[in-house]
């Protein structure tokens, strides 16, 4: 069943386009609203697939409207339905799914329906057989698709850096005022403000070029991130795991090669933003303690000769704390 929404400032055409939706088997309409608030709220407390949206109302452009409701629902689908065709560009700039002129014909509404129905189902089915998505923030920032590493052209190096604060923050809600003070405090509100709405956009645009299952939700006066369960986070897991394995009372060598070789670098190491700095710091911190641990290990247990005391050289070699930890203990 798809469960559709429409608005519409003209009382008769509300109706009229309601009455065509409703012939449409596997079609329901959930709500018709004469105003934008209305189905603002409906789309915030309802299951819907799809909004039909009048671009030409008196209070706020449908375009405007879309953009609103794409901001709470990023993966709605968006049908424009109008008696002019000159917003026909910034409708399709919205990944809008059709664009329709008004009067309404039944054939009409049925192709589109259609194409509704296309976009979900691929949408299902990408679900179902897509791979892990993972961040990778040890070092360079990066998206991967399992072992595919995915292309990111980001617009604006803002749009960049608001997408790593939002993986930064994914376990916290944000508000937006503070993200206007860490982005644009040089900026007066108003254009602040329209920068991030700017920026958030670019991000979901980037997020559905590559098909990953990134969401950026907006709640109010908060931005969130929402990510399926399918997405890894590389400094978060390098975190989990190198706190469990220092709480063990023994040192699984395997384990502990095993983390030392994730963790591929410094946080964000090629990005030099002041907010993540204590993170760089603090994860820094537990691989060299994962390294003066492990470096003990072999040390007492095994020949200065082995293949681990050479591996371990040759895993953190490239950082000079991590040898001179190595080297102190190799004197031991």
């Amino acid at each position: 069943m798809l469960h559709i929404a429409i608005v519409d400032d003209e009382h008769l055409a509300l109706q009229y386009l309601d009455l065509l939706l409703n012939k449409i088997e596997g079609v329901r309409v959930t709500g018709k609203y004469i105003h934008a608030g209305d189905l603002i709220q409906h789309v915030q407390v309802t299951d819907v697939d799809a909004v039909f949206i009048d671009i030409h109302m008196p209070v706020i452009k449908g375009t405007d409207l879309a953009e609103q409701l794409l901001d709470i629902k990023p993966f709605l689908h968006i049908v424009f339905v109008t008696a002019y065709d000159k917003y026909a560009v910034k409708a399709f700039e919205l990944n809008a799914v059709d664009y329709i002129l008004k009067p309404v014909k039944q054939e009409r509404l049925a192709l589109t329906i259609q194409r509704i129905m296309e976009r979900k189902t691929a949408e299902q089915e990408f679900e179902s057989f897509k791979s892990t998505f993972v961040i990778k923030d040890l070092g360079m920032l990066q998206i991967y698709q399992g072992d595919k590493w995915m292309e990111v052209k980001w617009r604006t190096s803002k749009a960049k850096e608001l997408f790593a604060y939002f993986i930064h923050n994914h376990q916290n809600t944000i508000r937006k005022s503070e993200l206007i003070d860490l982005l644009w405090n040089s900026l007066p509100w108003e254009k602040a403000n329209a920068q991030l709405y700017t920026a958030v956009y670019q991000i979901r645009k980037v997020m559905r070029q590559i098909n990953a299952p990134i969401k950026i939700v907006s709640q109010k006066e908060f931005y969130q991130i929402d990510m399926g369960g399918d997405i890894q986070i590389q400094s978060h897991e390098f975190k989990l795991d190198a706190q469990y394995l220092l709480q063990e009372n023994k040192v699984d060598v395997e384990q502990y090669f095993a983390v030392l070789e994730a963790y591929g670098g410094e946080y964000l190491a090629e990005l030099n933003y002041p907010w993540a700095v204590a993170k760089r710091k603090m994860l820094k911190e537990l691989w060299l303690k994962l390294i003066n641990e492990l470096s003990e290990h072999l040390y007492l247990h095994e020949e200065p000769t082995s293949y681990n005391i050479s591996k371990i050289k040759d895993v953190t070699g490239f950082d000079i704390k991590a040898a001179d930890i190595i080297k102190e203990r190799s004197r031991v």
